[in-house]
């Protein structure tokens, strides 16, 4: 069963931003990036919407031994930044699968933008039923969109129903951690309503549930946590050395609400109420 239309909803209303594309635009401007000569790593900076941003994509892809030319999908796939990457660095075709009708909007006009459209596929849909043709993909990722999907175990049923035999499946999502609920609001809810965190080792099991073989299961916590501090402590030298700030879109995708969305996060993680996984599975041949 999918996501209802109140869960929909909900999420939209969570994600969606006036003028998008605009904004983004815009924000590249300010650091004297023009839209018409802004290549795919200028985007790369502003359209990773997950924690550690094109480092995490990076662990995703390195996880996935793709070969040009296979078919990837990428179910929640946002603002289609690691969907760029896939497409233009490993000549991967990418359908990349989104709820939002907003961030499918912005995705294809950046895919357009960049000469990508060919090799991209946006689709507006549910992760939990895509409709998408059975056995058609290589390799199925999700990149933090689960927070938001109660029930995890679809996700995975699907991921497993749309990959061939021998197909690989990768998660990269923020989990709960064992010190228990988290503070909130957090970037991917203002409220627990919409926040359906779960510990990785039970994502683990919904997966190997589905049909998968788990092959690989990683605490990348530390490492986000380093990456947080990393980005904390520019901004603050930047800000004590009188320069802008640097290139980010997090105030446009958070809304009003951003910082404090993020000094929640680094709490959160600090006190081990956010842990971070990358879990890598096999649909047996």
């Amino acid at each position: 069963m999918g996501l209802s239309m109140t869960d929909k909803v909900s999420v939209e209303d969570h994600y969606g931003r006036a003028d998008l594309l605009g904004r983004l635009l815009a924000r590249l401007a300010e650091h004297g990036i023009a839209e018409t000569t802004a290549a795919r790593a200028d985007f790369s900076v502003i359209d990773q919407m997950h924690l550690r941003g094109h480092l995490g994509t990076e662990d995703v892809i390195a996880a996935l031994a793709l070969a040009p030319g296979m078919r990837v999908l990428d179910l929640g796939a946002g603002l289609g930044g690691p969907a760029r990457v896939l497409a233009d660095v490993h000549g991967v075709h990418v359908t990349a699968l989104d709820l939002t009708s907003e961030f499918c909007a912005v995705s294809r006009a950046i895919n357009a933008r960049l000469g990508l459209d060919d090799r991209v596929t946006v689709v507006e849909g549910d992760a939990t039923a895509t409709g998408l043709p059975a056995g058609s993909f290589d390799r199925v990722v999700t990149i933090h969109a689960c927070m938001n999907i109660p029930d995890k175990a679809a996700v995975y049923r699907e991921a497993f129903r749309a990959l061939k035999p021998g197909g690989l499946f990768c998660f990269y999502d923020a989990a709960l951690g064992p010190a228990g609920e988290p503070y909130y609001p957090v970037p991917w809810a203002g409220r627990p309503a919409i926040s359906h965190l779960i510990r990785p080792e039970a994502m683990a099991a919904a997966a190997e549930e589905a049909g998968f073989q788990t092959l690989e299961l990683r605490d990348l916590t530390e490492e986000t946590k380093a990456w947080s501090a990393e980005r904390r402590a520019e901004a603050t030298r930047r800000e004590a050395a009188g320069e802008p700030p640097p290139l980010q879109s997090g105030d446009i995708l958070m809304g009003d609400t951003g910082p404090e969305k993020m000094r929640n996060m680094g709490r959160n993680l600090a006190e081990g109420r956010v842990s971070v996984a990358l879990g890598l599975f096999k649909k047996p041949e």
